[in-house]
């Protein structure tokens, strides 16, 4: 079933009051080993990268 317009838009709206991006410049070939790290997890770039945010959050606190 496709998302409709609204749907599009109300999602496009929480994602600009509610959520933020994090990035950082590595070298080409660091990111690609990142990448190879990430799928013999099982896992996204993404998501491992947010679960080391957490940790350090909850570390913090």
């Amino acid at each position: 079933m496709a998302v409709s317009d609204a749907q599009k838009r109300a999602s496009a709206k929480y994602q600009r009051e509610n959520i933020a991006s994090l990035a950082c410049r590595v070298k080409k070939e660091q990111a690609a080993a990142f990448k190879t790290y990430c799928e013999a997890q099982g896992k996204t770039s993404n998501a491992v990268l947010r679960e080391f945010v957490l940790e350090c959050i909850e570390k913090r606190t």
